[in-house]
């Protein structure tokens, strides 16, 4: 499985289509060798009727899968961008702490940031995260929650802080168990077969020209190939070089470093 998630998505897709036009192709010339062509011609009609509805079923199987997944996805989009805006949050709302207490946890801010670009996202496309992460998050809710405030300014500061932190938690527990979550082998299993009847069904016809019906079951080929390697591509959201990628940490960052330069000394580190 690594190894098919380190191959680009373009060559997967190229492998596989050429994979499945010539077992679509060469399953044909065979059964059409094998029996006359006329045996094939005089079932057309049936033969129709029967693959219309092996061929709706499939399509519901595939495209109920497609649509699950492509939720999943962009379910975990989401949460990539309420991660790291609960990471900025947090980081503004400390302004109402003592210097001391806001400069590490905007520190411990900081630096789970670089974490999530420079370790969690290459681990998570090998499956796995960063035990680092855990280390810095749950300092800054120990530096938050320690704190004794002295006054309600500060006693807001805290609460509005540690609410912030905690949705960075729990948001980034969900990212790594939708990591954890995809298509089961019975599912693929169900797939493959319905994508192997439905193939076998194109043979089952006869036409005048061979090349215009090796045209037509290659397409479908083609077809079912393209739509199970979407479904393999999209299955994990951070393992694929189509995946999410953690454009939201450069983000922020890039606000870190703007607050580091501006003319608020408040809203330094």
């Amino acid at each position: 499985m690594e190894v098919l998630y380190n191959i680009p998505p373009l060559i997967v897709l190229v492998i596989a289509i050429m994979l499945a036009v010539a077992f679509a192709a060469g399953g044909q010339l065979y059964i059409h060798h094998r029996f006359r062509e006329t045996d094939f011609v005089q079932h057309n009609e049936v033969g129709g009727f029967m693959v219309a509805i092996v061929g709706t079923l499939y399509a519901v199987l595939l495209g109920f899968l497609t649509i699950v997944i492509w939720q999943h996805f962009a379910e975990t989009q989401g949460q990539v961008s309420r991660e790291s805006a609960a990471a900025a949050d947090a980081w503004h709302t400390a302004v109402g702490l003592p210097h001391n207490v806001r400069t590490r946890i905007r520190h411990d801010l900081f630096t789970y940031a670089n974490i999530m670009i420079e370790q969690e996202w290459p681990a998570m496309h090998r499956g796995g995260y960063t035990f680092q992460a855990d280390i810095v998050v749950m300092d800054a809710m120990a530096t938050a929650g320690t704190y004794n405030p002295v006054n309600f300014r500060e006693s807001t500061a805290q609460l509005a802080t540690q609410q912030q932190l905690s949705i960075l938690h729990d948001e980034r527990v969900r990212r790594l168990t939708n990591n954890g979550t995809a298509v089961s082998w019975f599912e693929w299993l169900v797939l493959y077969i319905g994508g192997i009847c439905v193939i076998g069904f194109c043979w089952l016809f006869g036409l005048r020209s061979t090349r215009v019906h090796l045209l037509m079951t290659s397409t479908v080929a083609i077809l079912i190939a393209s739509m199970l390697v979407l479904l393999f591509e999209l299955q994990y959201p951070f393992r694929s070089s189509v995946g999410v990628k953690p454009d939201t940490w450069y983000g922020f960052i890039e606000h870190v470093h703007l607050m580091q330069s501006g003319s608020q000394h408040i809203m330094r580190m």
